[in-house]
């Protein structure tokens, strides 16, 4: 991640210092992570999802409750059963687990994707004091140096993608 971190900053400065770039170059930094965790919203949305998942994990512990009974009494129950019998209460114990494997996944799922939509929010907040900062100091790029990402990239900063591909001679 450094590696590409440091590629880009060559490639950059390579343009900046050929001539090709209009601009003086500025780079900051900034740390989404830290800023993100400290969002004043954070406490309430995670309060929220760990609300949310142990009502999951309560209604998953009820049906793995249920399904050992249900074990429990054929288990105790089933010399004096048919073969039919058997085999019906078996089939029934198998669409009960894969149920409740089912239901674990979907609320894993669930848990996740709800965490993303809450979040959102506070990233896209995020970004825009970024921008805004940016553009006030008159950044050229800003890196977030918890992913190693850029976090900002400016209007006037140019582009060498497609000349890359040109040399590399990519479509």
């Amino acid at each position: 991640m450094k590696i590409k971190i440091l590629l880009l900053l060559f490639i950059i400065l390579g343009t900046t210092f050929a001539g090709k770039s209009q601009n003086p170059l500025k780079i900051g930094h900034v740390n989404v992570k830290e800023l993100v965790q400290t969002h004043p919203d954070i406490d309430s949305i995670y309060a929220v999802l760990e609300q949310e998942t142990r009502d999951m994990e309560e209604v998953y512990a009820q049906m793995v409750q249920e399904q050992q009974s249900k074990m429990d009494l054929f288990e105790k129950e089933s010399a004096g059963y048919s073969e039919i019998m058997k085999k019906s209460n078996q089939e029934e114990l198998l669409s009960l687990s894969q149920k409740i494997q089912n239901y674990n996944q979907t609320a894993q799922q669930r848990i996740r994707q709800r965490n993303m939509d809450m979040i959102q929010p506070i990233y896209e907040s995020v970004n825009k004091a970024i921008e805004t900062v940016a553009e006030e100091k008159g950044l050229t790029y800003v890196l977030d140096v918890s992913t190693g990402n850029i976090a900002y990239i400016s209007k006037s900063a140019e582009d060498i993608t497609p000349l890359v591909k040109k040399i590399l001679e990519l479509k």
